[in-house]
């Protein structure tokens, strides 16, 4: 599939599930240059040539909202913008980068980030007239790029908070609700982010922020970092004030570096079972201790644990990156810590016949912050319970002035039952999945004669593959759900994504 079919795929879907809308928004606009299908066609056409028309497909889907909530006249008014800004749209500028390669691993990596490395400007991303970045219009292989926040804590009264946010970068890549659990269960607001994604380079903000507005308009999200401190600040509020949740995490450590976007290396995430191609991926984990703010109701709760910043941005190997490609197979990205250690572990397995020509990604970073030492390892061996959904693990390895032991039990996985698929291009009766699990964690680092016992936490990603699936595992993909991260079949539409 080109990229010119799949950009017919992606707003045939946009087209689906606007029909329901434009009849009356064509007949109260009052506008004589477009009907809806037109407006569409026009999209279409000006994102193949490589014109900025992300803010019109924000006010296409904001309009989509309004309108079934009831709230016509609102609907009539961004269908309006949404002519206005394409008629005002201009060509996304094009980048100078790196030749990108695939590498075993990037263990050599200990820096900490800089804010060129949180938002890459010229190497992964440009920026548009209107103040939101986007991928280079002379570069289609990118396929998805992470601002995901994921965090773990506990009020002064022992009630377990955990949260799993997301900045999208364009619709393509899966709108996206937040998702809380506090006092026993998850809450997921009816608060729609999609894009734009703006940069600020701290004229705004006081701070490199990205933020954006959810498709009310009454909501948005910002990520922070202050590179001199190694802060990291995550807020979402009501544009007039309010906040509901805010997050600050101060960084230790090494962090984890998946790619180097300065050099042009990146880690094989994994091959995807619907396209005989591999995932690329570069940028960083950075993780440390949290501060958190969640406001229910009329209540504000104060949050201590840890917190989780992935920033990373993948591509295709080879070609154009695909929508319907499907989650790269099969990896393990996790994050055990507590008070003084951070365990960071990737690791993908090739469960196809195809060969890349560079070895999976398999590389494991231990930070003591106490100590100031952070210690890097490929020497390492894990192991899961095994199964489409595996609930324990088994970690161990060797470091340069030591070892470690570590096993692993989930105790709530995201979602419940993960979300499987069946067929891949070399074996149409597996299956695979994709979802997440918060787990608990013991075991010994040992580290120049000195042990360190752990009693820790844990929070990963996982894809699975399997020649046959137990019964009562699994789960359907709900509308533009965890496939929408990865473009599977998912219109894009007013829901949320994972």
């Amino acid at each position: 599939m080109t990229w010119k079919v799949k950009l017919i795929v992606i707003l045939a879907a946009l087209l689906a599930v606007l029909l329901l809308v434009g009849y009356f928004l064509w007949q109260n606009a009052g506008n004589k240059h477009y009907t809806l299908k037109e407006l569409v066609e026009k999209v279409r056409e000006m994102k193949q040539e490589g014109y900025d028309v992300y803010e019109v497909e924000y006010y296409l889907l904001s309009a989509r909202y309004y309108f079934t909530l009831g709230e016509k006249e609102k609907a009539t008014d961004l269908f309006n913008k949404a002519i206005e800004a394409l008629e005002g749209a201009s060509l996304i500028p094009e980048a100078q980068e790196p030749e990108w390669k695939a590498v075993p691993n990037i263990v050599d990596i200990a820096r900490t980030p800089t804010t060129w490395d949180f938002v890459p400007l010229g190497a992964v991303f440009v920026e548009t007239d209107n103040g939101y970045i986007v991928y280079p219009r002379n570069d289609r292989s990118w396929k998805l790029s992470c601002f995901i926040i994921a965090a773990m804590g506990w009020t002064q009264d022992g009630e377990v908070f955990a949260y799993q946010g997301r900045l999208p970068l364009v619709p393509e890549e899966g709108p996206f609700k937040p998702r809380i659990y506090f006092k026993g269960k998850w809450t997921v607001p009816n608060i729609v982010f999609a894009d734009p994604l703006y940069y600020d380079d701290g004229e705004k903000f006081g701070l490199p922020t990205v933020y954006q507005y959810d498709l009310s308009g009454k909501y948005m999200q910002y990520l922070s970092y202050d590179e001199k401190h190694r802060l990291w600040i995550h807020v979402i509020k009501r544009v007039n004030g309010d906040v509901l949740l805010e997050m600050r995490m101060k960084a230790q450590g090494a962090p984890m570096w998946l790619g180097d976007w300065r050099r042009g290396r990146m880690l094989i995430h994994g091959v995807y079972p619907h396209e005989e191609n591999f995932d690329l991926w570069g940028g960083f984990w950075d993780i440390g201790p949290m501060n958190a703010t969640l406001t229910v109701g009329d209540k504000t709760y104060e949050i201590r644990g840890f917190m989780i910043f992935d920033r990373a941005s993948h591509r295709v190997m080879h070609g154009e990156a695909q929508r319907r490609a499907g989650p790269p197979l099969a990896f393990t990205c996790m994050v055990i810590w507590q008070e003084n250690l951070t365990i960071m572990v990737t690791h993908t397995t090739n469960p196809s016949p195809a060969d890349p020509g560079v070895s999976f990604e398999h590389q494991l970073r231990i930070n003591l912050p106490r100590q100031d030492l952070n210690l890097s390892t490929t020497d390492f061996t894990l192991i899961d319970s095994g199964g489409i959904q595996p609930v324990n693990f088994t970690l161990s390895g060797k470091l340069p002035n030591g070892y470690f032991n570590l096993t692993g039990t989930v105790v709530m996985f995201w979602p419940e039952k993960w979300v499987i698929g069946k067929g891949t291009w070399w074996n149409s009766d597996a299956y695979f999945a994709w979802g997440r699990a918060f787990s608990k964690w013991n075991g010994i680092v040992v580290v120049d004669g000195t042990t360190i016992k752990v009693d820790a936490w844990g929070i990963g990603e996982y894809t699975r593959y399997s020649l046959t699936l137990t019964p009562g595992y699994g789960g359907q993909p709900p509308s533009c759900g965890c496939w929408g991260r990865w473009g599977g079949n998912c219109p894009v539409n007013a829901t949320g994504g994972s």
